[in-house]
């Protein structure tokens, strides 16, 4: 499944208490230790795909694909939203978990059926649908990709979660993200010299249509290694109906707390997220391989300090870790802001410091994720967690694109610095981090 998810030891005993949620599996030594290696090359795989169409957090090549079919400003603050369709469908995932306990099944078919709706979406352009049905087409293919992601990227973090031991995950999944990162940064530069390639000779949708279809072959090959790694049991569940199945998991303080901590974060980050690609190929006027070139950098400095932070994490903790690499992204947006056509200097900058500090935030949020569920509902209350936060990204990503749309035409000065259009909410999740710098280190303990 995706780079960025975390883990736990197995058992057949759970305490409720964040401070022991590792399981007793039955699970030998060494089946623990294949399945570790086994999931590490199975997310470098995995991640050629998530990389190139964006299955988890968008990528530039979604957005450009967005923007050949016909996309506005407000609907590319859509696609922003959209992954909210997965977290919606988590629900699903957690109830099947709960009922037959077996987490394989639903993560390799779902994963794999929804990797696959990208052989139908490349054929789009090719299509000779009127522009308006393909676009429609694309989100409605879209938020089917999504729904079956979200299914699969629950089962997943349910698995992993009883699978790598608690005193390893910060150093195992630093080292999973590095490789996961590695895979990522060649089959975007790749991809994006190969787009580059077919828009010069004026044919873009053909480019897409290779780079897409490489990303379903890599589909293909994650499928065969998830079917291999071996899983956990878990014992079923009696149901005790639709209210304790949903609420039960919130009552949990603990729990409760930082997932409303990472709502607000999704909120000050979603609103300019989806934007920053649009920027780079609009205003700066970037090419696709010069821009996946500064998704490149990011992740050369993350091969780094992915399994620094990781160590870093397992050796001081969370809080301290976490809320340093919150404030480092406090200033990123500038390098977007900062730059022009003429000039990416700042922006290059911006590439390097995200590979420092943005390894910290998602390792350590994820990490904190599977620490803070109530053990004996893990499942449940990782969709519960997915889809408030993903209530969040949802309404900021949807702010984002109408504040996109109005501020188009609006320009504001600040001091010396002149900024206009989409830059506009840059300065916003900016102001945003700040806040949320010392909440961060104030709630985490």
């Amino acid at each position: 499944m995706s780079s960025t998810t975390n883990t736990a030891t197995a058992t057949t005993q759970l305490s409720a208490t964040p401070a022991a949620t590792d399981q007793i599996t039955s699970l030998s030594p060494s089946e623990v230790q294949r399945g570790m290696i086994i999931s590490i090359w199975e997310g470098a795989i995995a991640n050629i795909h998530i990389s190139i169409t964006g299955a988890i957090g968008g990528s530039v090549f979604l957005s450009g694909f967005a923007l050949l079919l016909g996309a506005n400003t407000f609907q590319i603050g859509l696609l922003g939203a959209l992954p909210f369709i997965g977290q919606f469908f988590q629900f699903l995932s957690a109830y099947l978990e709960t009922r037959f306990a077996k987490r394989r099944p639903i993560v390799l078919y779902t994963a794999l059926t929804g990797r696959l709706v990208w052989a139908f979406l490349l054929w789009l352009p090719f299509t000779g649908w009127p522009a308006a049905w393909q676009l429609n087409m694309f989100f409605i293919a879209l938020g089917c990709s999504y729904a079956l992601n979200g299914m699969a990227g629950n089962a997943w973090m349910s698995w992993m979660s009883d699978l790598v031991p608690s005193n390893r995950r910060g150093s195992y999944f630093g080292w999973r993200n590095t490789i996961a990162g590695l895979s990522s940064m060649v089959s975007v530069y790749l991809a994006g010299l190969t787009l580059d390639h077919f828009r010069m000779n004026h044919a873009e949708a053909q480019g897409y249509a290779v780079i897409f279809g490489v990303a379903v072959v890599a589909a293909f090959g994650a499928a065969l290694l998830i079917a291999r790694q071996p899983e956990p049991p878990l014992t079923p569940r009696p149901w005790e109906g639709v209210g304790t199945f949903l609420l039960s998991p919130l009552r949990d303080d603990v729990f409760r707390r930082f997932t409303i901590l990472a709502t607000a974060w999704a909120l000050v980050t979603g609103i300019a997220a989806p934007f920053f690609n649009i920027y780079g190929l609009t205003t700066l006027q970037l090419d696709f391989s010069l821009l996946a070139l500064t998704g490149i950098v990011t992740n050369t400095v993350a091969l780094v300090f992915s399994p620094l932070v990781g160590w870093l994490m397992d050796r001081y903790g969370y809080r301290l870790v976490v809320a340093v690499c919150v404030i480092g992204t406090i200033p990123l947006p500038l390098g977007w802001v900062l730059s022009t056509p003429h000039n990416i200097v700042p922006l290059w900058l911006t590439s390097i410091f995200s590979g420092v500090f943005w390894p910290g935030v998602n390792q350590g949020l994820g990490n904190l994720l599977m620490e803070r569920a109530p053990a004996t509902q893990r499942g449940t209350a990782m969709a519960i967690f997915s889809l408030i936060t993903g209530l969040g990204t949802l309404i900021a990503s949807l702010a984002g694109g109408a504040l996109g749309q109005t501020m188009s035409q609006t320009t504001l000065h600040l001091g010396p610095l002149t900024v206009g259009g989409l830059a506009g909410l840059f300065v916003l999740t900016m102001l945003g981090r700040m806040v949320m710098a010392g909440v961060f280190w104030r709630i985490l303990r």
